[in-house]
């Protein structure tokens, strides 16, 4: 949570005047489709990219509502998670701690087979994700999870021509 949350909070709050100011600027986090899955053995990481894309995802909101006090047409600044694809690292071999290794190998096997079993993705193709992103082109993406192994274009689209929820307090 340190790492993957508090870390690009405080980033973000040193980041955010300025980019305010000037009402332009791009924030984009990475998260995991893992925010949206309950795998065994992951309840930390799940958490964590549950918290940072729910973060992403407020944050916009609260810009946006900003602008709309301030009488802007906009925010200027664009918020976004992704998920990058599944990147070849070494995290399932270092993630566990010593204690898990001995008392509890059925995890990191499990965890193997997982590993195994799905696509791998080039870290380019994030990187492009970002780079569209950045360039302006995502703004039907704001505030959303990109998934950067789906056509990014494609999925603003998508976006762009379903109504977004409108949540209310149901007491106002």
């Amino acid at each position: 949570m340190e790492l993957m949350v508090r870390s690009p909070v405080e980033l973000t709050r040193m980041v955010l005047p300025s980019f305010r100011r000037r009402n332009s600027g791009t924030i984009i986090y990475t998260s995991s489709r893992a925010s949206k899955a309950d795998l065994p053995w992951t309840t930390a990481y799940n958490c964590a990219k549950t918290s940072i894309t729910r973060f992403a995802g407020t944050l916009q909101a609260e810009l946006d509502a900003l602008a709309q006090i301030d009488h802007l047409e906009s925010s200027g600044v664009d918020v976004f998670s992704i998920h990058p694809g599944e990147v070849e690292t070494s995290l399932h071999q270092t993630a566990f701690p010593e204690k898990t290794q001995k008392e509890a190998p059925y995890v990191i096997e499990h965890m193997e087979r997982v590993s195994k079993g799905r696509p791998h993705f080039s870290i380019a193709l994030s990187a492009w994700t970002c780079v569209y992103l950045s360039s302006g082109r995502g703004k039907g993406l704001r505030g959303t999870m990109v998934d950067c192994t789906q056509d990014v274009e494609e999925a603003c689209q998508d976006a762009e021509s379903s109504p977004r929820p409108v949540i209310t307090n149901s007491c106002a």
